[in-house]
């Protein structure tokens, strides 16, 4: 049973360091999500109550612990969109088809915007930022290719 904990340490280590080097290549930050911190809660909590001494299982819960925060953090990235949430990862814009940005102007308040983006695979990604959705219209220009369209929405 060590064995198989051990190999889990290494595969969630190894997503670690994966979230690591695309969460610093972030230049636009999204909003947190926070369901990934309550996951991240729920099960650190349930996993510790079956607590054991052995090391690899300690080293297993923390590792997946925090896994599960890092996952709530994304962006807009220099090569990539790093998803954030549960299933993330990283979208390459190649990958991206067309964008909705959607503003979100509250009175005093600082803006914010609501970006989706559609893949080739007919996904949706949704990401929210607490910026203008010209600084994020801006920075795309510059990294989707000529044929993507990018569409500014309302509520």
């Amino acid at each position: 049973m060590d064995l198989i904990i051990i190999i889990v340490d290494v595969v969630f280590l190894a997503g670690a360091v994966f979230n690591i080097y695309w969460q610093s290549q972030i230049e636009i930050r999204s909003v947190y999500k926070i369901s990934s911190l309550v996951f991240a809660a729920f099960m650190g909590g349930w996993l510790l109550v079956s607590a054991s001494s052995d090391l690899p299982y300690i080293i297993m819960v923390a590792a997946f612990v925090t896994l599960t925060i890092m996952n709530g953090v994304g962006g807009i990235g220099e090569k990539k969109v790093v998803m954030n949430g549960f299933y993330s990862g990283v979208l390459d814009y190649s990958q991206i088809v067309h964008v909705t940005l959607i503003p979100i102007e509250i009175p005093q308040r600082k803006p914010k915007v609501a970006v989706i983006f559609n893949t080739k695979r007919t996904q949706q990604i949704q990401m929210s930022f607490n910026t203008s959705y010209k600084t994020v219209q801006d920075y795309l220009s510059n990294k989707l290719s000529s044929g993507v369209q990018v569409e500014v929405g309302q509520i």
